[in-house]
């Protein structure tokens, strides 16, 4: 009899236990206020802070108009100015690598005198080019030393860029051609080996002729006078100026 009341009663007690599992808990109004509350601002708060962060209308148009950097900080692009009483030709010339340094250039005879020291004849063009001497070209070597940071061509240089140039030096032809189209005039005689004395970037210009020079003569021409576009292109290696003039679309006259 003690037993089966027994079994009753854990079956009772398990009966009620299971009940208990079973049911859901109790919850507290209060605490359920909370946590809705709580949820709602969680939910809510991304929100809020979107549309804070986000400009209104006007602020989308100011932001529009107003400039990213101070107009002082933006970098001009205008030519630098003539000094006073002085051309501006040359001045809104750019070349690689250098800066044009302003100088004063004035007409006088029908040309140009330069800084009160180099004579430029001619206008430019293909019927009247500009006459040029060995000692104007050289004075780049003042301001144009890119192994030391000094990288100004001076506007007295910078102004025969593109323009037509004439000038009369010694020549050098390549020696293993069979058609020389190419060649060097330089201020002073070199044979491109042992005889003579090697050009420096300031005194040579590398030619490109209209049509190839005649192969009976080129290795006996020394001098003539080279008409074309001229180019001021400096080629830099490891900060040293190794070549800075072109010469291109050139006739070569050796009839001095």
């Amino acid at each position: 009899m003690r037993a089966l009341w027994i079994l009753i009663a854990l079956l009772v007690g398990g009966a009620i236990y299971l009940v208990w599992r079973t049911a859901p808990p109790e919850v507290d109004p209060a605490a359920e206020s909370i946590s809705a509350e709580r949820g709602s601002r969680e939910v809510v708060a991304p929100r809020v802070a979107a549309a804070e962060s986000a400009p209104t209308a006007s602020q989308g148009t100011a932001a529009a108009v107003l400039p990213t950097v101070p107009a002082s900080s933006a970098p001009s692009t205008a030519p630098p100015a003539p000094l006073p009483g002085g051309l501006t030709i040359g001045l809104d010339k750019q070349v690689k690598g250098a800066t044009v340094r302003p100088g004063r250039l004035v007409e006088k005879d029908g040309g140009i005198l330069a800084d009160g020291k180099y004579t430029i004849k001619g206008d430019g063009t293909a019927e009247r080019p500009y006459e040029v001497s060995w000692e104007l070209l050289m004075s780049a070597a003042d301001t144009f030393i890119p192994r030391l940071g000094e990288k100004q061509i001076p506007q007295r240089i910078a102004m025969l860029d593109g323009m037509h140039v004439r000038i009369s030096g010694y020549i050098a032809f390549p020696l293993i051609v069979t058609e020389a189209s190419e060649c060097l005039v330089m201020l002073n005689q070199w044979d491109g080996c042992c005889i003579g004395v090697p050009p420096s970037p300031y005194d040579a210009i590398e030619v490109k002729l209209m049509a190839p020079a005649d192969n009976s003569r080129r290795h006996v021409v020394r001098v003539g006078t080279l008409e074309g576009v001229f180019r001021i292109d400096p080629y830099v290696v490891e900060k040293w100026l190794v070549g800075l003039y072109l010469m291109e679309n050139a006739t070569l006259d050796t009839e001095l």
